[in-house]
């Protein structure tokens, strides 16, 4: 069970089982659930059931799929039914970050504002490319993909709920 000072962020899901021994096969609904390979605890909230505090004894990756081994689940039978269970950890225990670094659950939903073109929508999506990471704004100009670099981000204030870009002209697509 988790007390009133938990607070939880869902990271992922419980996709199968893995062998014989009890492993849960987990795969990634946010961009932060790489913090998974630095917790030695995780919560799995079986669909309408509460979170259960569960400490990983072993990690590993298999076909892009996180696989995790915890401590009193030693067979198949005991994890079988946690096949879509929600995978997810306390917020208190996250690392803390450099100043200037943000994790993707403090962006979601912050209000995006161009220096040119004014208020563009909500920060909605965050995914990763080779070269960066890309935001991805839902509002009045439809889906605009912008990339997470110093050079477009001026500021980003959480307490306001903002975050302020200074995007070249032509970035974001005109409606006509």
């Amino acid at each position: 069970m988790t007390n009133s000072s938990t607070e939880l962020l869902r990271l992922g899901v419980v996709t199968g089982t893995q062998g014989l021994r009890g492993e849960l096969k987990l795969r990634s609904e946010d961009p932060d659930f790489s913090v998974l390979l630095e917790h030695n605890e995780l919560f799995i909230q079986p669909p309408g059931g509460a979170p259960l505090a569960c400490r990983i004894l072993r990690r590993s990756s298999v076909r892009g799929n996180l696989v995790v081994k915890l401590a009193g689940l030693d067979s198949v039978e005991a994890v079988q039914n946690l096949t879509g269970a929600a995978v997810l950890v306390d917020l208190n225990r996250l690392p803390t970050l450099p100043q200037g670094a943000y994790y993707w659950h403090q962006l979601r939903g912050l209000r995006a504002v161009d220096k040119r073109d004014g208020e563009l929508g909500t920060l909605n999506k965050l995914f990763s490319t080779a070269a960066h990471d890309i935001y991805v704004v839902n509002g009045r100009y439809g889906e605009v993909m912008i990339p997470a670099v110093e050079q477009f981000v001026t500021e980003i204030d959480l307490a306001v709920g903002q975050i302020l870009f200074d995007l070249p002209e032509g970035l974001v697509p005109k409606k006509q």
